[in-house]
């Protein structure tokens, strides 16, 4: 829907932008996918990048007069880990990278544990411990052994819900399990795969870690479609930027958290979202940006238009190595939450100092 206060002449900028700086490369992924998605098997677009890239992805099906199943899976990589607090084989994700702060931080941060279930799992002694992640791994994972049977409790009726849900969206009758998102190291991928015991595929912009791995038994396959093999902070651009397009490619809902059967219709669920960054609370204005590129990728798909990655990665460098290229009026949009890591709200535009 329309904000009113947008008037025509804005759209149109926000439209003209949308089609320059997100068009190419959504147009791009989306042919990608569209050569790389098995005939008769659905793919999962992840949130929340996976709102655009859907739509996007439709977009261009449209224009190319294809057809192709697709559904968008409400997920996020700290619901998984609370989801799979009580199982070993998750912690090599959960527990990964840098935190020091205590115990009670680490549960509230990243696995999303409410101050009541924290003080119900585990003793004040433990909460309150001091824990630095790159040294006291070990002490952490001996704290949740010590109240498996408690947190075994806590996450019984999430998964039992959860795994509801992917039933209705065919998640489950899946024989591998085909996912969608920007990237970049398959972690929602790999818990998924340890949560359902189920071979996958990621399509991905780029793949940090790309080809077939073995994830808990299962078969984890990951392939990039714009870059494989490069991690952030090894120079790469368009990765170690990501930011900008992570703050657009976003749903209208903040972070998936929490999934419960609905108490009036236990066939139906109701679902529980973090906090709204600025593009979300703006959502009208990403819509306009947005509609500029999602006619773009019709338009491409219609004309058999198509980009290769040097000139996508030209464009991109373009827009995000240089200072004010990106208008003014859209600027308050590029935030992004980055709770899990406890960076909290994150302007893209300013973490850079294109300004």
């Amino acid at each position: 829907m329309v904000n009113s206060d947008v008037s025509a002449v804005t759209q149109a900028q926000y439209a003209n932008f949308g089609s320059t700086f997100l068009g190419p490369l959504l147009s791009y992924f989306s042919q990608q996918l569209l050569l790389n998605q098995p005939q008769n098997t659905p793919v999962y677009f992840l949130a929340r990048e996976g709102y655009w890239l859907q739509r996007a992805y439709n977009q261009y099906l449209h224009g190319a007069n294809a057809q192709r199943n697709s559904y968008y899976l409400l997920v996020s990589r700290a619901f998984l880990f609370k989801l799979l607090l009580n199982d070993e084989r998750s912690y090599a994700y959960s527990l990964k990278g840098e935190f020091c702060g205590t115990f009670y931080n680490l549960m509230r941060t990243r696995f999303l544990l409410s101050d009541a279930e924290i003080t119900t799992l585990f003793t004040e002694q433990v909460f309150n411990s001091q824990i630095d992640l790159s040294k006291d791994k070990n002490k952490v994972v001996a704290m949740l052994s010590a109240s498996r049977d408690k947190i075994n409790l806590l996450v019984a009726p999430i998964k039992c819900a959860y795994l509801a849900y992917l039933e209705s969206i065919e998640v489950t009758s899946q024989s591998t399990l085909h996912l969608v998102d920007l990237g970049y190291s398959g972690t929602i991928q790999s818990l998924l795969g340890i949560l359902l015991n189920k071979n996958t595929h990621g399509h991905y912009l780029i793949s940090s870690n790309p080809g077939s791995h073995k994830i808990a038994g299962t078969s984890a396959f990951m392939q990039g479609y714009l870059k494989e093999g490069v991690k952030i902070g090894d120079g790469y651009l368009p990765l170690d930027r990501s930011m900008f397009l992570e703050s657009l490619l976003t749903a209208p809902s903040g972070q998936f958290r929490d999934i419960k059967f609905n108490t009036l219709n236990p066939n139906s669920f109701d679902m529980y979202y973090g906090r709204k960054v600025a593009s979300q609370r703006y959502f009208y204005l990403l819509e306009q940006v947005m509609a500029g590129a999602l006619s773009l990728c019709g338009h491409n798909a219609q004309y058999a238009i198509s980009f290769t990655p040097n000139e996508l990665e030209a464009l991109l460098e373009s827009y995000l190595a240089k200072p004010n290229m990106i208008p003014h009026a859209v600027r308050h949009i590029f935030d992004i939450d980055d709770d899990v890591a406890g960076n909290g709200t994150v302007n893209a535009i300013q973490f850079f100092g294109l300004g």
